[in-house]
């Protein structure tokens, strides 16, 4: 058994706890997020219901794609907010391929409790990126902390690619370089339950740069509060699937 073991909403339970303790009250654009704070896992959206990609990376290159078209504008809090919920739609797409054709059962709970986690996440990001778009414009901040904060973000939209291809490749003996089929479709190593596994500890990391930045540099609250559980959550769940990729070791040919 894997350690770090939750129950699916523990991540919810969470982000809720912390959005909720904003000081704008317009935060709960709608009602949405607090909708979804009181709801039990009973009312929680289908696992299935955001759909999967053709495979693994195809999630990944769709992250980056909408990432790098996002402009950083003058507010640096809400960038980190949309690049971040790029990051949890991809862990959702992700998630949802592996319980579509996923074979592991450790691993296939591992991804229920993620998808689930993280659609929650998404509704707290889309009500956060709502109340900071419905405040007054911000002065770009020249300060030597927003230029840092500024250079992280775009770092971070940046380089997954290398080392999503280097983790999986090493999944895989004796292969260097994924194979393309068609436009962005990266085949991987032929188990989607170890290019999930493989593959969701750069796509952590990569989210777990942009909590720390936010939470170092950043000065919305809220969204501090959001990345310091994004932060810890995440860093648990890589640990759970490199200890699955640990007992489950690639077969020799």
């Amino acid at each position: 058994m894997l350690l770090g073991k939750r129950p699916p909403v523990f991540i919810r339970q969470h982000i809720c706890a912390a959005l909720q303790q904003a000081a704008y009250p317009v935060l709960l654009v709608g009602g949405l997020l607090l909708a979804n704070c009181r709801s039990g896992p009973e009312e929680t959206s289908d696992i299935h219901a955001a759909g999967a990609p053709a495979t693994m990376m195809a999630a990944l290159h769709t992250m980056a794609a909408h990432s790098k078209a996002l402009p950083p504008g003058t507010d640096l809090d809400l960038y980190f907010a949309q690049l971040m919920r790029e990051n949890h739609r991809a862990a959702v797409s992700m998630s949802a391929l592996e319980l579509q054709q996923g074979h592991d059962p450790e691993l296939r709970r591992i991804a229920q409790d993620i998808n689930q986690a993280h659609q929650q996440l998404v509704l707290g990001l889309d009500s956060a990126i709502a109340r900071i778009q419905a405040q007054p414009p911000a002065f770009h901040d020249h300060t030597t902390r927003g230029e840092r904060l500024s250079q992280l973000l775009e770092a971070a939209t940046t380089g997954l690619h290398p080392a999503a291809h280097r983790s999986i490749a090493r999944a895989e003996p004796g292969t260097d370089t994924l194979t393309l089929v068609g436009p962005q479709q990266d085949v991987g190593t032929g188990s989607i339950d170890r290019d999930y596994a493989a593959l969701l500890i750069p796509h952590h990391e990569n989210s777990i740069t942009l909590a720390r930045a936010e939470l170092e540099l950043g000065r919305d609250e809220p969204l501090q509060r959001t990345a310091y559980f994004i932060l810890r959550d995440q860093q648990l769940e890589i640990d759970q699937v490199r200890a699955w990729l640990s007992q489950h070791p690639p077969k020799a040919n």
